[in-house]
């Protein structure tokens, strides 16, 4: 009689095993959690593979592309490395994101995507080049960013305004950072002086532009570098939300 028991048990647990094994990629799709970001929705459709190691096709407003995945801890943390693309291959990002505690991480990430898809949102502006960022760390949970450190870099290029307005922009270099529990972007120029600060602080996307970029696209006449010649503040939800 122990016997039969012994020999249930182990092919109940390896019965049970093959079913984790083989659980499909669209349950790992299904729980994960709500994404906005820019107020838009984060889709995702059509998963292939099985949970630890599949791929899926993504769609944020017009842009659309793929992502795949496979299971890879870190330490006792477990997580997926990511790897994300636009269709046609100009937006990419690789990362670790894990989940610790209720709270979700992202590790080692890397973003290269062409200053065209900013600038598309910002009227009678356009630049050339592309922005890089690395994040050594990123962590968000209970609908907000707890922890940012990372760098942003700028490839510098011709940036455009109005209908006449051009310069040529040398390579800017930004970070990113927590500051007074708020996340927060300062880009800099060639000689340390900051251009401007962006944050984000009770829902809303802030931003300071400083003189100093004025005076890097040569159309200021004088002051302080330091002075904030425009100022913004919209709302702005990453997580969840309608």
């Amino acid at each position: 009689m122990p016997r039969k028991i012994t020999l249930a048990l182990l092919f109940g647990v390896s019965l049970l095993l093959f079913l984790l094994l083989l659980m499909p990629a669209a349950v790992l799709v299904e729980r994960v959690p709500a994404l906005r970001p820019g107020g838009a929705p984060l889709v995702l459709t059509n998963p292939q593979g099985v949970w630890w190691d599949g791929k899926a096709n993504w769609q944020w407003q017009r842009r659309q592309g793929s992502v795949q995945w496979s299971l890879d801890w870190h330490g006792l943390v477990p997580g997926l490395t990511l790897k994300m693309r636009t269709t046609d291959d100009a937006a990419r990002l690789s990362t670790w994101l894990g989940a610790d505690w209720g709270d979700w991480q992202l590790q080692h990430a890397r973003l290269s995507l062409p200053m065209a898809l900013v600038t598309e949102h910002i009227p009678q502006g356009s630049a050339s080049g592309r922005v890089d960022a690395t994040l050594m760390l990123l962590s968000f949970g209970d609908s907000r960013i707890k922890q940012l450190q990372g760098t942003l870099q700028y490839s510098g290029g011709t940036v455009s305004w109005g209908r006449n307005g051009s310069a040529l922009v040398p390579v800017l270099q930004g970070r990113l950072s927590m500051n007074n529990e708020q996340p927060t972007l300062q880009v800099e120029d060639p000689d340390n002086n900051s251009l401007l600060d962006a944050r984000l602080a009770n829902g809303r996307f802030e931003l300071e532009v400083r003189r100093a970029w004025p005076m890097l696209l040569g159309v200021s006449q004088g002051g302080d570098p330091d002075d904030v010649v425009f100022q913004m503040s919209q709302p702005l939800v990453l997580f969840g939300g309608q």
